[in-house]
């Protein structure tokens, strides 16, 4: 939209680094707070939603500073899967990529706020913590084998689909969990 390339053309100004670039657009996307948001199928433009609403989820965020990125010439890629930590916390989440010549595809997560601390406060772009798994590499993809029933979401697959010979299983009517577990057996195993 007009609106995200004059605000890209005021983030970037005169730069022309394609990191500095992806800094600068990382920061403006991180200013927008997160809070959760209207259902993505929605939406007729993610990316200009969370532009003007003035808050976004994580994947809205990331649509954001993707479709940012790739308006100034660099590539980037959606991930999304699931957060998790040591303890009883976990979340689905999207994040992304973007690619910088020499490094190639690196990852960035501008919904993490900065971490305050100048040596790593731009840590989530470029690096990301060990507390995630992507299941999806893309959004709005269509399913092998295809469904036969209208999708619970057809832009953030996070969680999956369920359906079955009567019709869809919307969200309200399944539950889902995540557990990992590390063995130090199988760690022994695979190391021999």
């Amino acid at each position: 939209t007009d609106d995200l390339r004059k605000f890209s053309r005021e983030v970037v100004g005169d730069e022309r680094n394609p990191y500095r670039i992806a800094e600068k657009l990382f920061l403006a996307v991180d200013r927008i707070p997160w809070a959760g948001a209207l259902e993505y199928s929605t939406l007729r433009n993610i990316s200009d939603y969370a532009l003007r609403a003035g808050h976004a989820d994580c994947g809205q965020q990331t649509l954001l500073l993707m479709t940012l990125l790739r308006l100034n010439g660099i590539p980037a890629r959606w991930q999304s899967g699931m957060v998790f930590s040591d303890g009883d916390y976990d979340n689905l989440h999207d994040w992304g990529l973007l690619y910088l010549e020499p490094y190639g595809w690196v990852p960035m997560d501008v919904t993490f706020d900065r971490l305050g601390d100048a040596q790593l406060d731009m840590f989530y772009l470029g690096g990301l913590d060990a507390y995630r798994i992507a299941f999806n590499d893309d959004y709005s993809q269509p399913f092998a084998p295809p469904k036969q029933h209208f999708r619970s979401e057809t832009v953030d697959l996070q969680r999956g689909e369920v359906e079955w010979r009567g019709g869809n299983l919307y969200f309200d009517k399944w539950d889902y969990t995540f557990q990992a577990h590390v063995s130090i057996e199988n760690i022994r195993t695979s190391n021999r």
